[in-house]
């Protein structure tokens, strides 16, 4: 009869689904790390509900996201709620300085003094969508107006508002930067409740920058472990703050993500480190292929270093061989291996070694050997599977 008395309280029930929310956030920023286009790590619950670090020519940078739902979908954040704000025109003059301090977006513009140059950016995350008070102070800050009652309000304050933070009186212009760094997330759908745009959202990225033929069982497993993965870096106290300990404790790699997808570390390190941009969803190819026909580890990372080598080899003779020679060599690796290759077969490392030896007796007889030896050969072969299997 547990339906017919209502509980004391849900806030658990609450809380443990707003936590889901985050961590299907972390999640998908998380899968960023795979397109290699700048972030490198995302760091769970510390300093904010997450933090994404990005790395340039110029060093590196954060951004700070707090994720707030609300299961009322037709409700907007407001000016108070967001900023502790007052809008009524009575009140306007007698703002608070704590409550803009104590405020969503108080508390992370903490973010843009305490770690200042490194602060890329704030962005405040959720399902539902701002008040057009909201909207329009944020257009006139980004558009760097500031002609807005409350961005001067928040440009005005400032200054008292972190008066203990800032150690001395920002610039105007300091002030204007810092709140240019607020950036809004509104009617994400991956966080709504009811939604299930995350699990395909994050089966895309998945399948766009690692894996290839991957079944829908398969995603489904590294998607919960993703997100085991998320609740350990978001579970305990940090005691110690130390590079290592956050690193431990909090931090999402490259090579957690690997871990995940049960990718060969050896296998994607050896093709990252030769410049393949692809490095990822190669290195998946030639496991997949290799896994299914019972290679070993060191057989995957065997042939990821052939790959890579012949990779080399062809950078660095594109201008010295002629251009008709080096098509030639590539016609011959893959008329060879057209005998067996096809979109559904695995490939055995013994199957290859025949092939091997018939495209190196072609290329001799036609005198366009060159420097080829076996291996360069074997690398050419898995650099042709990896492109007919992308």
């Amino acid at each position: 009869m547990l339906h017919q008395h209502k509980p004391r309280e849900q806030n658990g029930r609450d809380a443990f689904g707003r936590f889901r929310a985050q961590a299907r956030s972390a999640a998908i920023a998380s899968l960023s790390i795979l397109e290699r286009n700048g972030i490198d790590r995302v760091y769970c619950d510390l300093h904010d509900d997450f933090v994404v670090r990005e790395v340039n020519e110029h060093g590196f940078g954060y951004i700070f996201y707090q994720v707030k739902t609300n299961s009322k979908q037709n409700h907007n954040w407001t000016l108070n709620e967001l900023f502790g704000l007052l809008t009524q025109k009575s009140k306007i003059n007698s703002q608070n300085e704590s409550s803009i301090k104590n405020s969503f977006l108080g508390k992370m513009l903490l973010h843009t003094i305490m770690f200042d140059k490194y602060c890329n950016a704030i962005v405040f995350q959720t399902n539902i969508n701002n008040h057009d008070d909201v909207n329009s102070l944020h257009h006139d800050i980004l558009n760097g107006k500031f002609e807005n009652t409350f961005s001067n309000i928040l440009v005005g304050k400032f200054n008292q508002i972190y008066s203990k933070e800032v150690g001395g009186d920002l610039t105007e212009e300091n002030i204007r930067e810092k709140l240019s760094k607020i950036n809004f997330e509104t009617d994400v759908q991956y966080l709504k409740l009811t939604d299930e745009t995350f699990e395909s959202l994050a089966r895309d990225k998945i399948y766009k920058f690692s894996e290839i033929d991957l079944h829908y069982n398969e995603s489904k497993e590294i998607l919960l472990k993703l997100l085991d993965l998320i609740e350990k870096k978001s579970s305990g106290i940090i005691h110690e703050l130390t590079i290592d300990s956050i690193e431990e404790k909090a931090a999402i790699s490259i090579d957690d993500l690997l871990s995940v997808m049960s990718i060969s570390k050896d296998a994607y390190d050896t093709l990252a480190a030769g410049g393949d941009n692809k490095a990822i969803k190669n290195a998946s190819i030639i496991q997949r292929l290799l896994t299914s026909a019972g290679a070993s580890s060191f057989q995957i990372e065997y042939c990821s270093r052939c790959k890579t080598n012949w990779d080399l080899w062809v950078r660095n003779n594109r201008h010295p061989i002629p251009e008709f020679d080096l098509q030639s060599v590539l016609n011959i690796i893959q008329s060879t291996l057209s005998s067996i290759i096809n979109h559904d077969n695995n490939i055995n490392i013994n199957q290859l070694r025949t092939l091997v030896a018939s495209a190196k007796k072609n290329l001799e007889a036609e005198d366009l050997l060159f420097d080829l030896d076996r291996d360069l050969i074997f690398g050419a072969f898995w650099a042709e599977i990896v492109r007919i299997k992308s």
